[in-house]
C-alpha cells in the first residue's frame, strides 16, 4: 500500500533512519533544517511550509529570488526566514550541481517519492522477543516479512502487522530482532501509540511474541501530549 509523506515529523524520521550515504539524504536534511527554522508556531505539515516559503520569497522559487530577498534582511526583521531560505537555497544548488535539478517543486517531490518508498514498509520501529515453542511460541523460524496479527492492549482490534527484520533474514523461537512494523490499518490507531509501548503478536488466539515500539515513523499514530 501507498503511503504519502505529508508531516515534517514522519519525513524527520524517514530521514533518520536512512543510514546510506546519498545525495537524496543530504537535500532532504537541508529540507528540514528550513522547515524547522522556519518561524511559524508548530509548522509541521510539508506543503503549509512549501506555501508559506513561496508567499515569502516568491515563485517559482529560485537561488536568485532567495538571494534577492537576503538583501532586505537589514530593513525587515526577519531573520528566521533567511536562515531557512540559506537552507533551501543551498538544497538547490546541490541538487542542480550533483541531480541535474534545479526546479524546487521538483526537488521536493524527488525528495518525498524517495522516502515514500521507505514508508510504505515502516509504520514504527520495534523491539520483537518471541517465545520459546516451550512457551507457546512458534515450533520453525519466522523470516522477514512475516505478518502476525498485531493486539494493543488498549483497543479489541487486531490488525496484521508485517514485520522486517533489521540485519537479520530470520528469527528462532526464543531470539530477539529489532524490525520494521507495517500495521495493515494504521487510520484506526491513529492517534494512540507510544514509543515504549508493548504490545502482542500473535497467530490467532496464540501468543507468539511481544513487541516493544522504540520509535514512531508515523506521527499520525503518535499520541498527542496533553
Amino acid at each position: 500500500m501507498d503511503r504519502t509523506v505529508l508531516t515534517y515529523g514522519t519525513l524527520w524520521r524517514l530521514v533518520k533512519l536512512d543510514t546510506k550515504v546519498h545525495k537524496t539524504r543530504e537535500l532532504a536534511e537541508l529540507f528540514l533544517n528550513a522547515m524547522n527554522d522556519y518561524p511559524t508556531f508548530n509548522q509541521n505539515v510539508i506543503t503549509d511550509f512549501v506555501v508559506d516559503l513561496k508567499k515569502y520569497f516568491g515563485s517559482p522559487l529560485t537561488v536568485n529570488a532567495i538571494d534577492n530577498k537576503n538583501q532586505d534582511l537589514k530593513k525587515e526583521n526577519n531573520f528566521w526566514q533567511h536562515v531557512s531560505g540559506s537552507s533551501i537555497a543551498e538544497m538547490i544548488e546541490l541538487s542542480t550541481q550533483f541531480c541535474n535539478e534545479s526546479d524546487f517543486d521538483k526537488i521536493v517531490r524527488n525528495i518525498l517519492t524517495y522516502y515514500e518508498e521507505e514508508f510504505s514498509k515502516v509504520d514504527f520501529i520495534a523491539e520483537l522477543k518471541y517465545r520459546t515453542t516451550a512457551e507457546g511460541g512458534r515450533r520453525t523460524p519466522a523470516n522477514s516479512g512475516y505478518r502476525p496479527q498485531v493486539k494493543f492492549d488498549f483497543a479489541e482490534m487486531e490488525t496484521s502487522g508485517q514485520q522486517t527484520f533489521i540485519d537479520k533474514d530470520f528469527v528462532l523461537p526464543g531470539e530477539t530482532v529489532i524490525a520494521k512494523i507495517k500495521i495493515l490499518s494504521p487510520d484506526y490507531f491513529a492517534n494512540q501509540l507510544t514509543e515504549g509501548m508493548i504490545y502482542e503478536f500473535r497467530e490467532g488466539a496464540t501468543v507468539i511474541g511481544t513487541g516493544k515500539i522504540l520509535v514512531i515513523v508515523n506521527d499520525k499514530l503518535e499520541k498527542q501530549n496533553v
